[in-house]
């Protein structure tokens, strides 16, 4: 099951609401193909991704869709979205 966080729920719409002020059609399909490729977690062997570079911890990994990462956390067989961020941007401790 995936879970979102209220932060993960909170950083879709702002991608969201950052693509429409220019492009509404895209910002509704960008925010789709997020939910969409999140929703594939279920079917992926539990360290079928990457681990987050940032952080050397093997319950944290990341999947990649467009220039977005989904940055999630594996836990008692649940995987919890926990944030969004740019592929450009690097995290830093307080992203979680």
């Amino acid at each position: 099951m995936v879970v979102w966080t209220p932060r993960a729920r909170d950083d879709l719409k702002a991608i969201h609401d950052y693509i429409a002020q220019d492009a509404p059609i895209n910002a509704k399909k960008v925010t789709r193909d997020i939910l969409s490729k999140a929703a594939t977690l279920v079917d992926l062997p539990p360290l079928a991704s990457k681990v987050v570079r940032e952080v050397n911890d093997e319950s944290l990994r990341e999947i990649s869709i467009h220039s977005w990462r989904i940055i999630y956390h594996l836990r008692d067989q649940q995987i919890y979205i926990i944030t969004l961020v740019h592929k450009r941007r690097m995290l830093t401790p307080e992203d979680f």
